[in-house]
């Protein structure tokens, strides 16, 4: 299962975790990590040309995004995209995929 946690401060995106495998099909044949790769890597360089402060961190299965600046809205703007996508996709695929809110103080 692909685990999704993003964490909020006064309601913007402060951190986003994305861990494990979705295990719908094989590797490389696998459409749920693929679509949530494709909207992860999206993210990932749409925030790298935005914000130089963000830190990206990427290890197997596992994609942590963490936030320096959390009032950039064009920032906000593409997680907001981003959770909609995932969200999407969760809905369809809810035992392949978990997206959870969690906030920080």
């Amino acid at each position: 299962m692909i685990e999704i946690v993003y964490f909020t401060s006064r309601d913007k995106v402060q951190k986003l975790e994305v861990r494990g495998h979705a295990g719908f099909d094989n590797s490389g044949k696998d459409l749920i990590c693929a679509g949530v790769s494709c909207i992860i890597f999206g993210l990932m360089n749409a925030i790298d040309n935005e914000d130089e402060s963000a830190e990206i961190v990427q290890g197997d299965n596992e994609i942590v995004i963490t936030l320096k600046d959390v009032d950039r809205a064009k920032v906000q703007d593409y997680l907001e995209l981003t959770l909609i996508q995932l969200e999407t996709i969760e809905s369809s695929y809810p035992e392949f995929i978990k997206l959870e809110r969690r906030k920080t103080l």
